[in-house]
């Protein structure tokens, strides 16, 4: 399945892939820990791993765009029509975005919700085209895992 993109991307010039079901959402939200000097905002470092995917995709950078993915998101682009690795599904996006560029989309760490005591983040299609000034029906929300120390992107759709 190629992941679409195209719909979201006609308001604003961009959007992002469709993947699997999304995970549940339905665990009380929790606050994420306070950032200090040396560990900073979660929400910030959410948003920085979505907008790094973005300029990957742009760049057809498809091994780093693959690194920022779970393993079980990373099969979804590799399951694309032709693609038999996440690279290959990864560069068949970037092929169909053409001169659409994702890393036009706008978020804020203010747009990021944490869920699961902090170990799942979800940016809502509804705040990502609030402000991108994009069809909420027709835009993505992004679902994060906390992985390793670090977040990785584990739905988009």
């Amino acid at each position: 399945m190629l992941l679409g993109v195209t719909a979201a991307l006609a308001g604003c010039g961009d959007g992002a892939s469709e993947a699997q079901p999304a995970p549940s959402t339905s665990a009380t939200s929790s606050s994420a820990p306070a950032p200090t000097p040396e560990r900073p905002d979660p929400r910030t470092a959410v948003v920085d791993l979505i907008n790094t995917f973005h300029l990957a995709v742009d760049a057809d950078k498809a091994g780093r765009a693959c690194t920022l993915l779970t393993s079980q998101l990373q099969g979804v682009y590799a399951r694309n029509p032709g693609a038999s690795s996440c690279e290959e599904g990864i560069h068949q996006l970037h092929d169909e975005l053409g001169s659409t560029k994702l890393s036009s989309l706008l978020f804020a760490p203010s747009d990021v919700e944490f869920m699961k005591d902090g170990k799942q983040a979800v940016i809502s299609h509804e705040l990502i085209a609030k402000r991108n000034g994009t069809d909420p029906d027709e835009t993505n929300s992004y679902n994060l895992e906390r992985e390793r120390g670090g977040w990785k992107i584990s739905y988009i759709g």
